[in-house]
């Protein structure tokens, strides 16, 4: 069976960029946004609504219903790569932990998260960029929306990119409390400092030789997706070449627009982001 591991967490935060390095090692296939998870959410679905599976003794089902998703994974896997270490990347796997720990002994799974005012002045640029896009109802689009506006609705639309995993994270951050080994914390500010630093961090907690990673040479991901599919503020296009990448939201957003962030998200930054929300508490007292 493949050694399976996973990414999640935050849209714009590196995530698509690291899986790219990573599949610079001969031994390791990273996907692309995987749709495994779907798999998975159909499997639970029908064993819970259809009768044969009902009628079943709940043990015995779930024992079965387990056996045929773990070997499902797995051969869906065989068929793409003969790589032994995969990592499956999708926002998506984060409501399916439960489901990740029951399947695997000792998972890997990696969250890659990065300043929720960063993102947003990520989404602002994409907004730009592609002026043709109309996110959000024909009645009432986004981009014609406030600024302050955009960025709320881009944090609490359960159904939007970021929206839903920053929804979903203090669950994700209960299970980092009770397996705090079997997460990574993939921070993208860290690696934008430090990257060989980070990558050596990451392939300790992976438990695999380290890999010297070309980071003049990024390659492409081996498996294309075509990002208009999506008909959101997402793009899956990374550089060839790694640079450092300056902070935009110190000249995209006002002082107190940027207070106004980490106040609606206080969850996120006092847990993943400390030194950002006491720095603000302290200079606000």
């Amino acid at each position: 069976m493949k050694n399976m591991n996973f990414c999640m967490g935050l849209p714009r935060s590196g995530s698509t960029l690291l899986m790219n390095i990573l599949q610079q090692n001969p031994s390791i296939f990273t996907s692309s946004t995987c749709p495994t998870p779907y798999l998975v959410e159909g499997c639970k679905i029908q064993a819970t609504s259809i009768s044969e599976f009902i009628a079943m003794d709940q043990d015995v089902l779930t024992k079965s219903l387990l056996s045929f998703m773990r070997y499902g994974i797995d051969g869906w896997y065989n068929a793409l790569t003969n790589k032994p270490n995969i990592i499956s990347k999708s926002r998506c796997w984060d409501n399916n932990l439960n489901m990740i720990f029951a399947l695997y002994e000792n998972p890997k799974i990696i969250i890659s998260l990065r300043d929720v005012r960063d993102i947003i002045c990520s989404f602002e640029k994409l907004l730009q960029k592609h002026p043709m896009w109309t996110i959000g109802s024909k009645e009432d689009p986004v981009h014609l929306m406030p600024f302050e506006k955009r960025m709320e609705i881009y944090c609490t639309d359960v159904g939007a990119n970021l929206g839903r995993p920053l929804y979903y994270l203090p669950h994700v951050y209960e299970w980092m409390q009770k397996r705090p080994n079997n997460f990574f914390l993939f921070r993208f500010e860290d690696f934008n400092e430090k990257p060989k630093e980070s990558l050596k961090s990451l392939y300790q907690w992976l438990d695999l030789p380290y890999f010297d990673h070309d980071l003049n040479n990024i390659p492409s991901a081996e498996q294309y997706e075509h990002d208009t599919v999506y008909r959101a503020l997402v793009s899956h296009k990374t550089e060839t070449k790694l640079r450092y990448m300056e902070s935009n939201y110190i000249s995209m957003m006002t002082p107190e627009q940027s207070d106004l962030v980490i106040r609606h998200n206080e969850f996120f930054f006092k847990t993943f982001y400390p030194e950002i929300y006491y720095e603000k508490s302290n200079r606000i007292s």
